[in-house]
């Protein structure tokens, strides 16, 4: 029985890549060129970062400091006022387990973003993971686990990110559920869902 839902926030609970991501990109990949940026980690940073956190492709693609100083400043400068979460998330409140909303990315802005989606009281405690290291994530789920003194089956995780919390979810023996709104790449989940509708009935079928 699932006691505890573990919620990711980008792409999985609002579209991020298309309210914000495209439209900041071109934005920040212009500054970061001026003090650097090669042909070859802008190709890479445009193809990953419809699924992976700017502060993680940072470290990944080995910026300098100045470039990943003006990528961040750029993002963090982005107009959030008319971002909107995808149709079904008013479910979640309907959810009867508890729910707890871990989401990466410079707390400021996550925190923003939360408010003006109008989430903020959908969810018993929301963590904000500042590390531009995915497999944070790991840590951060032991530690809600050992919280609320449960079991790793007794929790489920939800998000879009196969490298971050699904792989992290699988490596403590959690219940994963990939987030599919896009075509983002499928990874190794117990399930694999389009919507919230889907994951409230897998909810109900696991009582």
């Amino acid at each position: 029985m699932i006691k505890l839902v573990i919620f990711d926030l980008d792409n999985t609970l609002f579209d991020t890549y298309s309210q914000l991501g495209i439209k900041v990109l071109d934005k920040m990949i212009k500054r970061m060129k001026k003090a650097g940026l090669t042909e070859k980690q802008e190709k890479l940073l445009r193809e990953k970062y419809i699924t992976t956190g700017f502060r993680i492709l940072a470290k990944q693609l080995g910026l300098s400091d100045e470039i990943k100083h003006l990528g961040m400043d750029t993002y963090k400068e982005t107009d959030l006022s008319d971002i909107k979460p995808y149709d079904d998330v008013s479910l979640i409140k309907d959810f009867k387990q508890k729910k707890v909303l871990v989401t990466s990315g410079t707390k400021e802005v996550q925190f923003n973003k939360v408010r003006i989606l109008g989430m903020q009281d959908l969810f018993d405690e929301i963590l904000i993971d500042e590390s531009s290291n995915p497999e944070n994530k790991q840590r951060i789920f032991s530690e809600i686990v050992e919280k609320y003194n449960l079991k790793p089956e007794e929790v489920m995780i939800l998000g879009d990110n196969a490298e971050s919390e699904i792989s992290a979810g699988n490596n403590l023996g959690m219940i994963t559920v990939q987030m599919l709104r896009r075509d983002f790449l499928k990874g190794k989940a117990d399930y694999y869902v389009k919507n919230l509708y889907e994951v409230k009935k897998i909810l109900e079928e696991m009582k």
